[in-house]
């Protein structure tokens, strides 16, 4: 009869992935593969496949086929005591782990151990079920052998701790084993490391700075401890310190690029971009094919209106057919602000994926319409294939824009209703084809359509706002009016257009003096040619016809086709 060694690979199916996120993977080790294992693994035993020990293998597997999981471990942990084999030790650590069958993977992981005591794996493994099953002392030599065995220097150490113990749902558990090895080694740096990591991951912020405290004392200028600490800065809301820490450390060393990226990026974070991309420039100084912060830079670059330097990083990228897509993008945008539309559509028609590609169609079938070919610009958006009911929506949304800024209010009417049969009661379309029905003196159907809105989503600022303004005047509905505009400006009380809304309203209630208030509110935050032309108004009525003209001339040169302005100047001034 064959020894198992030579047969056992027809039925050991492939090893579980570890760290148990998926179930038993299933399938026949090829027999290369098989060979290789048995050249390069541990001394297997040679035991005689005896039909008893078949059968056992056979029922393992066909129980870990079915996903009958404790039978498969009740199989293998038998099995593995009978062969000493630690290919079946593993296998049946691995699926009592995946099931959560800790104190049996446990018994099964130690057996793992003694037959193979140099696998890595094994050794990883009984440390995590030590923890699990509250063993510390025992997850604490474990860990300690570990250490010993694969990890060569402090990242290797530290990474392979978090490795270890950052998966662990009992927090406090991992942070005990930790605590007994910092009592063994109270100045190992990997150790303090790890420590002040999992209790920020705890929650227990104090813990981590002290403990990260204590770790630049011995190492001052260890990179990652010091980007650590500003973390941990950051967690206990101290934003400024932690900008002022990182801040200091980067003057004294000015040539780690790593900490000057972390720095950058942190004020990207609190929103300092000017700031951020004076350190991204010193970084691509030293580092010019650095592509991350190439990106980066074009990013921030782009958001500061730095439109060239933007531009440039972004060919450089793209010419080395880096992140093409994204690149693609963002040179169409650039194009598009410098209003050289030919060669932004072409930008646009470079991205071919991601999640760009939808938006760069959008953007090209917009700037057709805008450069007057509108049927390009439809066709445009119906060849682009929508690859779930989200992306749909977006280009019925892009396709109603299109025709409503070309004042083809009909169709764009028409667009909307169609989509609505797709996406009924969607509040994006309602709103939208609310605001199309405005312009053809549809107000039964705007207020409906808004009126829908506020039923699902009573504080829908937009909707409020917009039902009151329109109710004011296009109706003689003013006390509604209000109080639709007065929620709006309850809910977003600092907001110039509401705030239009509010002086308009009470300009059309009579109430000169408190629209003026508010219009003139409005007006300072906001120098938007509609706002003139109401304030304009009011001013008018009141009788200060100069203060009215100037407010109107103003606005006219800033926006002089300004339909508002215009048509308030030839109402007032017959």
């Amino acid at each position: 009869m064959k020894p198992l060694r030579l047969i056992f690979g027809y039925f050991l199916v492939v090893s579980i992935i570890s760290g148990c996120a998926t179930a038993p993977q299933q399938g026949a080790l090829d027999p290369a593969d098989q060979a290789e294992q048995l050249a390069t693994g541990p001394d297997l035993p040679n035991i005689e496949l005896t039909p008893e020990l078949l059968n056992d293998l056979f029922v393992a597997e066909v129980a870990l086929q079915r996903a009958q999981y404790s039978t498969a471990v009740k199989y293998y942990s038998r099995l593995a005591k009978e062969t000493q084999d630690p290919r079946l030790a593993e296998r049946g650590t691995r699926i009592a782990v995946f099931t959560r069958e800790y104190r049996t993977a446990l018994d099964l992981g130690k057996q793992w151990i003694e037959l193979d005591p140099g696998n890595v794996d094994a050794g990883q493994i009984l440390t995590a079920l030590y923890v699990k099953t509250g063993d510390y002392d025992a997850a604490l030599e474990s860990l300690e052998r570990l250490l010993e065995q694969s990890a060569q220097d402090d990242k290797s150490r530290y990474m392979l701790m978090i490795r270890l113990l950052g998966r662990e749902q009992d927090k406090e558990a991992a942070l005990e084993v930790m605590n007994r090895f910092l009592n063994r080694h109270p100045d190992d740096t990997a150790a303090l490391f790890a420590y002040s990591q999992l209790a920020l991951r705890a929650g227990k912020v104090e813990v981590a700075e002290s403990t990260i405290d204590h770790l630049l004392e011995i190492e001052p200028d260890w990179t990652q401890a010091v980007i650590l600490r500003t973390r941990i800065l950051q967690a206990s809301n101290r934003e400024l310190a932690a900008l002022d820490y990182i801040a200091g450390v980067v003057d004294r060393n000015g040539k780690d690029m790593e900490l000057r990226v972390a720095y950058g990026r942190m004020l990207v974070d609190v929103d300092r971009p000017e700031e951020a991309l004076v350190q991204f420039r010193k970084v691509l100084k030293a580092q010019p094919e650095n592509d991350d912060i190439l990106f980066a830079a074009g990013l921030v670059a782009l958001r500061i209106e730095q439109v060239d330097e933007a531009q440039d990083y972004f060919i450089r990228l793209n010419d080395r057919a880096v992140r093409v897509d994204e690149t693609g993008f963002y040179l169409g945008r650039i194009e598009e602000y410098k209003e050289n539309y030919p060669k932004a559509i072409r930008w646009y028609s470079s991205v071919s994926r991601g999640e760009n590609f939808l938006n760069a169609q959008i953007r090209s079938a917009l700037l057709y319409a805008r450069q007057g070919d509108v049927d390009t610009a439809r066709a445009h958006l119906h060849a682009a294939q929508a690859r779930s009911p989200g992306q749909q929506l977006r280009l019925f949304l892009a396709e109603g824009e299109i025709l409503r800024d070309v004042g083809h209010y009909d169709e764009a009417m028409a667009v909307y209703s169609r989509a609505l049969k797709e996406f009924p009661n969607n509040t994006e379309l309602l709103y939208a084809r609310a605001m199309v029905a405005e312009k053809i003196d549809r107000i039964d159907l705007l207020e409906r359509d808004l009126l829908t809105i506020l039923e699902s989503e009573p504080d829908h600022v937009d909707a409020l706002n917009s039902l009151g303004y329109t109710l004011a005047d296009r109706t003689d509905r003013f006390d509604e009016a209000y109080s639709y505009v007065k929620r709006a400006l309850e809910l977003k009380p600092d907001t110039f257009y509401i705030m239009d809304s509010m002086g308009w309203v009470l300009y059309r209630q009579g109430k000169l003096d408190e629209a003026l208030v508010y219009l003139r509110k409005a007006m300072e935050m906001n120098n938007d040619a509609e706002i003139a032309a109401h304030l304009g108004e009011v001013l008018w009525v009141k009788g200060d016809h100069e203060g009215a003209r100037d407010i109107w001339q103003k606005a006219l040169e800033e926006s002089p086709e300004s339909g508002a302005v215009l048509n308030a100047i030839k109402r007032l001034e017959k």
